[in-house]
Order: C-alpha cells, then sequence, then structure tokens
C-alpha cells in the first residue's frame, strides 16, 4: 500500500511539473527592448538563423521545393531573401511583428509533421510540413511575410491577428506550440543583418534593414 502511494505521490509531481513548466516557461512572454524603428526588420522569432537564401522567380523552377518556394515569395516581390529562423524547447515560441505593418492576408497550409529540425534543401525549410502563411504591408508599401511551419512535436499553429489589423514592431502576432520553425520572405529592396549560426531574439535582433 506504501508502495502504490509514492508511485501516485511520484506521477502526480512529474505531472505539476510538467504543467508549471509548460505554463511559467514554454509560454513565458519575457519583455523585449524593441527598437521602434521603421527602417529595420527585427527577428519575428526567438532562435538561431539556418539559412540565408537569396530568390529571384525568373530561376525558380516549378517541381519539389523550388515550386514551393515559388507560389510563397510570389505576392511579395520578383526576387529578394529567405531567411529560416529553427526553434528549439528552450525558445521562446511566441512570434513578433517584425516592422510597423498592416496583416493584408494569411493562409494556411495543411501537410505533414516531420522533424523541423533537420535541413532538407538549401532553404532550411520543410515545406512539406503544416504552415502558415502570414503577408504584412508595411506603411512605405514593402510586402512581406512571416511563414510560421510546424514541426515534429509542435503540432498546433495559432495566430492571434486579422486581416487588415494594423501592427506595431514587436506586437505578438502568433504561437507554435513547442519545437519548429518560422521564416521570413522579404522583398529585393531589404539586406539581412545577420547570417547563418546567429542566434536571435523575438523583436530585439536586428534580421534585415531598408537599403
Amino acid at each position: 500500500m506504501q508502495l502504490l502511494i509514492k508511485i501516485l505521490i511520484s506521477i502526480v509531481g512529474v505531472l505539476v511539473f510538467i504543467f508549471l513548466y509548460y505554463q511559467f516557461w514554454f509560454l513565458r512572454q519575457p519583455e523585449r527592448n524593441i527598437p521602434l524603428d521603421n527602417t529595420v526588420f527585427v527577428s519575428p522569432a526567438n532562435g538561431k538563423i539556418i539559412a540565408v537564401k537569396k530568390w529571384n522567380s525568373d530561376s525558380l523552377q516549378w517541381d519539389k521545393d523550388q515550386g514551393v518556394v515559388k507560389v510563397l515569395t510570389k505576392d511579395v516581390d520578383s526576387e529578394g531573401w529567405l531567411i529560416a529562423i529553427e526553434m528549439d524547447i528552450s525558445n521562446v515560441h511566441y512570434q513578433r511583428a517584425p516592422i510597423k505593418s498592416t496583416l493584408i492576408s494569411k493562409e494556411y497550409t495543411p501537410g505533414k509533421f516531420k522533424n523541423a529540425l533537420i535541413q532538407t534543401n538549401e532553404y532550411g525549410m520543410r515545406l512539406e510540413n503544416e504552415r502558415n502563411s502570414l503577408l504584412f504591408e508595411t506603411e512605405s508599401g514593402l510586402k512581406y511575410k512571416v511563414i510560421q511551419i510546424a514541426g515534429l512535436v509542435a503540432r498546433r499553429i495559432v495566430d492571434y491577428i486579422e486581416p487588415n489589423q494594423k501592427l506595431d514592431q514587436g506586437d505578438i502576432i502568433g504561437l507554435i506550440k513547442l519545437g519548429s520553425q518560422v521564416s521570413l520572405i522579404l522583398p529585393s529592396t531589404l539586406e539581412p543583418a545577420i547570417g547563418v549560426g546567429d542566434k536571435v531574439i523575438d523583436g530585439e535582433t536586428i534580421i534585415a534593414k531598408i537599403k
């Protein structure tokens, strides 16, 4: 009987620990020093840069990964940059607006839940996974996308914004539960300010600058 009680207490203790970890660590929203500068884009996510890739719509083919990238980039510009950010379970999992802008549209795409921490292409994105694409426009008319990508464990993508909603730089726009990816599709008028391997902080790290 005493052994059973000890086992039950241990199970309850583990469950309480998991609950507290999820509520107070995983879902944390630390304060950020947001620059509030309309000449720079801050990182939409907390994690590590795994790809900074130049793209041009004329050179992209209609097959496999390039075909998906061609579709994702077509309403941003004819060329630009794709930046992929990898998040693990230790990172803050809320996403923020990179710059003052307005949400134009959003598109949810069902897909697989393969390990987002394993790179399978030059873009650093698990393009076959479930994703949510958010298209924004800045006050100066620049269009860009933030793409939330699910992973092996992260099977729920949430966004908190609706089309025509205006956002300030650093505003919370969404959440991906557990480790996954966030990617930025930027127009050619921006220049990346980071490189592969760099650690970025949501709402703080300058990820690109307007030329």
